[in-house]
Parts: C-alpha cells; structure tokens; sequence
C-alpha cells in the first residue's frame, strides 16, 4: 500500500483512504435483486473484502472521508472496524507472506503445434504459429516437460497441462502420450494431474472423446455466440463458416463423455451486435456448457481513430508496440459499457435448475473473493506457476508471448535459463496498482497488455485497467444487489479451470472467522 495514512478519530487507528482501503459504489435504479435500492450504495472493503450496504447519504459522507461521517455512523464505523476486521491489512499481509507457488497449480501450457484452420479475426497467434512455429511438438519434448514438472514444482503441488496451439486436437497423439504419462507418475508417487485443452473444436480426430472422457478433461471451447457472429469472428482459412461444425461436435462432446467432461464457452466479444446478453443466452439455450469465459476483443486501430487497422493475420501487430497505433478494447467503447452492465444486470437470472450453467468464470472467481474472503496474488500465474512449452523448445512464461524471443526464459532440454524478477512483482510493490481499492482481486493487470500497448511489461496499459476497474466495480455491484441464494452459491472448482491465466488466489483470515453478517447501524454487512 503507498502512501500514509492519517490519524483517525480514535487513538492509535490509522484513518481510511477512499480510493485506496475502500471504495463506494452507489447501486443503479431498477436492476433487480432484491428490491430497488437506488437510495442505496455498495461499500468494497480493500483490506479484507468485507461487502457493506450503506445508505446513499451515508455512503456520500464516507465516499468524502470517514471524518465526514455523523457521529452515529462514524460509531457504527468503528464497530465495524472491531467486529469485522474493517481496516486490517489481511490481504497485504497475506501477499507479503506468500510463496510463488501458493494459490495456484503448477500449470505446463503445452503448445502443440503451428497449425490451425480457423481465421479468427483478432488472433494474437498470428494463425496458430507466432510468427516463429514452424513445426509440431514431437514425442521428444514430452520428457522435457516432466524433467522441468519435477524440477519446479512445489513438493505436493498438483500439476495442470494446458493443451493449446494452434489447434491442438491436430496433435492428438502428443496429448495422448502426455496424459498416459501423467497416470503412470500419478500412480507411482501421488502426484495430481489435471488436462485442459483450449480448442475450437472443429476437429474431432478419432479417439478425441475416449480421452477426454478417460482422463476426465476440462474442455475451453473458443465460441463467440450463435452462427451469426460465430461465422463472422472464427471463418475457416476457406471462409466457410465453423459453428456448425462446432456445434455438431459439441454435442457429439457431451453425449459420449456426459458429466466426465467440463465444457467451458470461451467468448471473445468484439461486435457490437447482437448484443452480449443475446450472444451468451444462445449460447446458454443448448444447456451444454458448464461454465463460460468472456473476454473483450482487443485490436489495434490509428491513432486518433477507433477504426480497426487490421483484424487479420500475419503482420504481428498485436505482440509489438507500433508507432501510431494503439489498442482498442472492445469493453470500453460506446454503448458496448451498456450492453456490459445489462448483462450483469441479467446475469443472477441464468442460474436455472433447468439448465447447467455454472457461470462465467471471471465473475464467480471475484464473487467468491469476495464473499468467501481471499485475494489475488497477482493478475495471472505467467512466470510463477506457469510455463508455455513450444515446439521449437523455447520456455517462456506467457503464452501471448511465445512470438517474441525477448520472452523466453528458458529451453525445452535445459529448463529456466534467465531470471525473470518482472514477471513476479507484486501488486502491493507497483507504483500505480499498489494505491487501487480492487488491488486484491485483479491483483495488477496482464503483463502481456501492458508490453502490446507500453512496451513494457508493468507500465500499465490504461484501456485494459479501466476494463478491470469497470469488471470489479459492476461485479461488486451485481453481488450487492443478488439475493442471498445467489450470494450463499457453492463456488469451489475455480483451480481447475484456469480463470485468468491461472490467477493465484488464496483464503485469508477472514474465511476461517467470519463476522456474523448483518445491521452495523446504518451499515448492513452482507459478506
């Protein structure tokens, strides 16, 4: 945390900062829940993830300082502060005492192969090879891979294999010697293993749904909505469209694997219609995914202007800076804002005993920080816990990345060769992120944005800041507003599933002792 505080009211307490230890949030009129609350306000405690209701005055008054609070509140304050932990450190502290390897599995991105047969239009892959894959990965860098497993994984730490390309499913036979090689370890030692495959399905090779149901896999399939926009942002290389394709073999997916298989819909969001709820309620309707991932497209346009300069491949504009070109997120622009905040609006809604779906996995990660009481130890795992594996044998820490030799951290045969301190600092170390009130859930942004818009890694890219600040802010936001059966939902699997690149998060405190929720005064504490 930068900067000091000053003296409270009441001796020895240190004096909240808005902004810094805490953020007001007044609730929209008519979105729902449990009541309007349009005289009402979300107050997000930083040090702890406390969640408040306060009066819209009250919460005008706290919004300014806690000096201006009137004396019944500025009461009810300071036993909120003794009861329920409002003002301890215990994120910062958690952060300060942590390890690398706390707070996420130990994560191999295995990059199969250069190939793939989709056009999408905002490829950061340059088509599947980076711009430097000029081959699959062969059966000699399978041991490699677990020769760098046993050598950086923590001691019992449970070992994730990210499957990715390219399109990887070209490359069946390496997962497959990759997942029986995993068992036979697995059974000799203990080890846990996971296997998730980032895939646009349109490729089903023979014995594809024998493994994923064998070995249990999480499935991520890059889907953007229904036919109409899924054709227009994921052609094939022919220009034919790939959502029949996709569907086809998706519910070839779930009829011959059933619930041994995750489904993840994994969206990139980059036209402004149909509108997002629209784009995720089609997707929702065939009751096939169990969880979802919505992303913002990002893509560079002139400076001065929003339109895109490329939405193709091949000239490597999203992996370096260019001069006279920034980047565009999609999230941010005009009346896109609108469509995010209805959406959430709408988003308790899709819960329907009816229907499988789990949620988007983005949100859920934060609501559960929040109401179970943990925080992020950084933005994602990339450098940390996580490793991308390539074909030509380089090893570096962001799959984003691989296209750039400046990255790499290490080779296939000789494991991490170079140290890499910027990948590892902490949200609480950043100059800028340190004095953020979301610090502790997006825990200092993606490094890879940064590089693509600054031209380094933690000087921050504004666009993408404001797209977590606006994803924090209306995510607290909708939790305040939900009823208490959306609020008390089971959240438990998020690990498994790699949201936001593995983000390591931790339980802190605050979840082996909860406050008892309810009034603190004019304060309602919800979580």
């Amino acid at each position: 945390m930068t900067g000091d505080r000053n003296d409270g009211s009441r001796a020895g307490t240190a004096a909240l900062r808005h902004g810094t230890d805490y953020r007001v949030l007044p609730l929209d009129e008519g979105h729902g829940g449990s009541g309007d609350r349009s005289e009402t306000a979300a107050v997000l405690i930083t040090g702890n993830h406390r969640l408040l209701l306060a009066p819209a005055a009250t919460a005008r008054r706290l919004e300014a300082g806690e000096d201006h609070l009137l004396p019944d509140e500025r009461a009810a304050w300071e036993r909120l502060r003794a009861e329920a932990g409002v003002g301890d450190d215990t994120h910062r502290t958690l952060l300060a005492e942590s390890a690398l390897s706390d707070g996420a599995d130990f994560a191999v991105n295995v990059n199969l192969t250069n190939v793939c047969n989709l056009a999408c239009a905002y490829c950061f892959a340059e088509g599947g090879d980076y711009g430097r894959i000029t081959e699959a990965m062969g059966e000699h860098s399978v041991a490699w891979i677990f020769d760098f497993i046993a050598t950086h994984a923590a001691p019992g730490q449970r070992v994730r294999f990210e499957f990715f390309g390219g399109e990887p499913l070209a490359n069946l036979p390496v997962i497959r010697t990759i997942c029986e090689r995993a068992r036979g370890i697995a059974q000799r030692d203990g080890t846990r293993f996971l296997h998730r495959v980032s895939t646009n399905l349109t490729l089903l090779p023979p014995g594809t749904t024998e493994l994923f149901r064998e070995y249990g896999f999480i499935v991520s399939v890059s889907i953007d909505g229904g036919r109409r926009v899924q054709d227009a942002n994921r052609p094939s290389k022919n220009g034919k469209g790939s959502y029949d394709r996709i569907l086809r073999n998706l519910r070839r997916v779930r009829a011959e694997c059933g619930d041994a298989v995750t489904l993840v819909a994994r969206m990139t969001i980059a036209t402004a219609a149909p509108r997002l709820k629209d784009s995720v309620r089609d997707l929702w309707s065939l009751d096939l995914f169990d969880h979802f991932q919505i992303y913002p497209g990002v893509y560079p346009v002139r400076t001065g202007t929003t339109v895109p300069v490329a939405l193709t491949l091949g000239d490597r504009t999203l992996s370096e800076p260019q001069g006279g070109i920034r980047y565009i997120n999609h999230f941010l622009q005009p009346g896109i804002v609108e469509q995010f905040k209805e959406f959430l609006a709408d988003y308790p809604a899709l819960f329907d005993p009816g229907n499988r779906f789990q949620g988007v996995l983005e949100y859920e990660r934060t609501v559960q920080m929040i109401s179970e009481g943990a925080a992020a130890l950084a933005f994602c795992s990339g450098g940390r816990t996580y490793y991308t594996h390539s074909p030509d044998g380089s090893v570096s820490p962001c799959h984003r990345l691989v296209g750039d030799e400046g990255f790499d951290v290490g080779t296939g045969d000789r494991g991490i060769t170079r140290e890499h301190p910027e990948w590892r600092r902490s949200v609480d170390e950043h100059p800028v992120c340190g004095g953020c009130w979301a610090r502790y859930l997006c825990g200092g942004g993606c490094r890879q944005e940064n590089h693509v818009a600054t031209g380094d890694l933690n000087t921050l890219n504004s666009e993408s800041c404001q797209y977590q600040l606006m994803l924090a802010e209306e995510v607290v936001k909708m939790l305040a507003r939900a009823t208490a059966g959306y609020r008390d939902r089971a959240r438990t699997r998020y690990d498994d599933l790699f949201v936001s690149c593995g983000r390591p998060v931790v339980p802190s405190a605050r979840a082996a002792a909860p406050a008892p929720a309810g009034d603190y005064g004019p304060f309602r504490l919800l979580c």
